[in-house]
């Protein structure tokens, strides 16, 4: 045997290259944990490869090194990695480490890799609540947006166990929906759970508030993670859970994902992060000395090992004196050095900044694919504004980048790196956190991200990948949320005489179409509506003012769903309990003619077409000028009124919309829409979202939370 021969051997030993490694039948190590190690309601669901480090296989690698320097065929070399990996070694004292991650959609199973398994269709929050119901010592939350009440009753269950339980979230989101929230702090005040804002502002559990304001408040405390147990004596006994998921009524809805590791070192690195927040490391915390954005010092150490698994860890954003590592530049690095293909699940991409520009740089050569997808309402932002991943270079030239089809939001901010490719001596590596792809996630908010240089992690997320590309492409249907016929729902909003909007859980709206009726519809155009399309979404408004409704299929049962909508006979019930039929109003006034369409009961059907026929021949409402039926009309400011007061197509067009549309963009009120407007005026149309920052009472926090939902144009 050569020496190259025996140095590349050795190498692949040394490195732990995963794809090289399958050659030589490397043992799993390191990403899977033993059943026996795991915390209740974790399950194993299969074995999986290694990801490559402190195996068999690196004493091997020691002694073939060993016989080469002897034989004088190989020097040792210092470099900084090795250093690196060498302190992240040292640092690690946990004995049993591991990762596991979990998604609530379906993947693509079909992607497997010699049979990794995937946790999809996962309960996201079932996988905190269960670590903090083993605790045994501590519980540290830092969240964005905290209203689940199933996390906020394990909370208080903790601190009823004795366990220091702490919670920081983001001031803009606590009152936001007091409706949802207030139960959840009155459940943490009365448990006994101090919150902390990055404000600074305290709530105690005796109801006292000490307000305080900490710099950098407008921008976002963007974290979504919890430190378990990291008061144990014992590092085997710290957790980390984390993810894209906030603790909402609707993060369950969202496509996300979330997970749990098992290292000190990473669980340290997070509980130093939450200390630096909080103010201290005690139960109490210290506003004076809590640090947020970019007033944070540097945690200190980035690399880590999780069992077989090399894993970097960042927080941003980049602080005032530069001297963190920058999360941007080290994913630019990654991108740049891809070999054969790139894919992206972004809630949010900005198209201008470093990592999307290389992105698209390393895709316009040949020997690099790109896929992405985008969550929709982003992604009608940047076709609004011609940006780069709506072009149509974007779907030609090994590109494909596509606007998500999911059940809500598309939430991920993972980015995947010579995953998708079956080349032997590629690298997989895995970008993903609460880090969106934007320039205020690197210079303004709280966030982290992780990068995980591992093959088995990589094809659990090429199957998420997968998925949500079909879906995509319309290849899939997302997932039908779960409904009770028997059940009274209330209505959240009406889009127009055809559809509204029922909400299943709290905040989380569903639309619903009346079988058997066919209304004119109301879009967003300014001649894309039909002949009466505003009077009888006026009239559909009014019958479900103040009432219930229970929503069924044709024979009582859960109603059809297609083209992602229930398709429903739909009973309204007022606080009295008067019942009328929904559909049947429609057709007997006029409001709507009569479709056949869909499974009806076949008494319904006979008899609404007899309505429909009689309110014809009355001539009523829709019928009064029946040769205009089904012509399009243009709007009339009565029908803009009804649909901005039912849900308005966002995004909406900054440099055109009315003060009716601007207060509802969050923490936009009439004042500042009123002083949008007035810039208008003053300054003409909008260029730049940034230039909002030149009213005053707008700040960065204001443009980023608005951004998905306008556009300019």
């Amino acid at each position: 045997m050569m020496k190259d021969d025996l140095l590349m051997i050795a190498e692949v030993f040394r490195t732990g290259n995963s794809r090289q490694r399958e050659l030589f039948r490397t043992p799993a190590r390191g990403v899977m944990p033993s059943t026996e190690t795991l915390p209740p309601n974790h399950a194993q669901p299969g074995r999986n490869r290694a990801c490559g480090r402190r195996t068999l296989f690196h004493a091997c690698s020691q002694l073939l090194l060993c016989l080469l320097l002897i034989a004088g065929l190989w020097a040792p070399q210092a470099s900084a990695t090795a250093t690196a990996e060498r302190e992240a070694a040292a640092a690690d004292t946990s004995t049993v480490e591991w990762m596991r991650f979990y998604f609530n959609m379906p993947a693509d199973t079909s992607l497997s890799r010699n049979g990794i398994a995937v946790n999809d269709n996962y309960d996201l929050i079932g996988t905190l609540t269960d670590l903090i119901d083993a605790a045994r010592y501590s519980v540290d939350v830092a969240v964005y947006d905290f209203q689940n009440p199933r996390v906020g009753q394990a909370l208080t269950d903790a601190r009823a166990r004795g366990l220091r339980v702490r919670v920081i979230i983001d001031q803009g989101n606590r009152d936001r929906r007091p409706d949802l929230t207030d139960p959840l702090w009155e459940m943490l005040r009365e448990g006994d759970v101090i919150v902390m804002d990055d404000n600074g502002t305290v709530y105690w559990s005796d109801g006292r508030t000490d307000v305080n304001r900490i710099p950098g408040a407008t921008s976002f405390m963007h974290h979504k993670f919890a430190v378990i147990d990291a008061q144990s004596p014992d590092p085997d006994d710290f957790y980390t859970w984390a993810g894209s998921m906030n603790l909402t009524y609707t993060g369950p809805y969202n496509t996300n994902v979330t997970y749990v590791i098992k290292d000190s070192g990473i669980t340290q690195a997070f509980e130093l992060e939450f200390n630096i927040m909080w103010g201290s490391d005690g139960a109490l915390p210290n506003p004076s000395r809590a640090r947020f954005k970019r007033h944070k010092p540097d945690v200190g150490r980035h690399q880590h090992w999780v069992g077989d698994t090399r894993v970097e860890l960042y927080f941003s954003p980049m602080n005032s004196s530069r001297t963190k590592p920058s999360i941007s530049e080290r994913v630019v690095e990654l991108v740049e050095a891809a070999s054969y293909d790139l894919a992206f699940m972004a809630f949010s991409i900005t198209p201008g900044i470093p990592i999307s520009q290389a992105i698209w740089a390393r895709s316009a050569q040949a020997d690099v694919s790109l896929g992405g997808v985008i969550d929709r309402a982003f992604f009608g932002r940047y076709r609004a504004q011609g940006e780069i991943w709506t072009v149509p270079e974007a779907r030609m030239f090994g590109r494909s980048v596509l606007p998500g089809r999911e059940l809500r939001k598309l939430h991920h901010k993972t980015l995947l790196i010579d995953a998708l490719t079956d080349a032997a001596d590629a690298v997989p590596v895995v970008v993903t956190g609460s880090y969106n792809f934007s320039a205020a996630a690197e210079y303004a908010n709280d966030e982290f991200m992780l990068i995980i240089h591992c093959g088995e992690v990589a094809n659990q997320f090429v199957q998420e990948f997968g998925a949500v590309k079909a879906r995509a492409r319309g290849e899939a249907e997302p997932p039908v949320p779960a409904m009770d016929p028997d059940v009274w729902y209330r209505v959240a909003s009406v889009t127009d005489g055809q559809v509204f909007q029922a909400e299943l859980t709290p905040n989380f709206r569903y639309p619903v179409s009346l079988i058997g009726v066919d209304a004119p519809r109301l879009f967003a155009g300014p001649d894309s509506s039909f002949h009466h399309a505003g009077a009888s979404s006026a009239y559909l408004t009014r019958l479900l003012e103040g009432r219930e409704v229970r929503i069924q299929g044709p024979f009582g049962d859960v109603p059809e769903n297609r083209f992602s909508r229930f398709h429903a006979y739909v009973t309204a019930r007022d606080s009295a309990g008067n019942e009328i039929s929904v559909n049947r109003k429609m057709l007997l006034n006029g409001m709507a003619a009569y479709s056949r369409f869909n499974q009806q009961h076949p008494d319904s059907a006979a008899a609404w077409r007899a309505l429909a026929e009689k309110a014809r021949a009355e001539g009523l409402n829709l019928w009064a000028e029946p040769d205009k039926v089904g012509q399009r009309v243009a709007r009339t400011q009565e029908d803009l009124e009804a649909r901005v007061r039912s849900a308005p197509d966002f995004p909406i067009n900054l440099n055109t919309a009315p003060l009716e549309e601007l207060v509802l963009l969050p923490m936009i009120g009439p004042a500042r829409a009123e002083a949008i407007i007035a810039y208008r005026q003053a300054n003409g149309p909008f260029t730049d979202l940034d230039d909002l920052q030149r009213i005053r009472g707008i700040g960065p926090g204001i443009v980023e939370r608005i951004s998905v939902f306008v556009v300019l144009e």
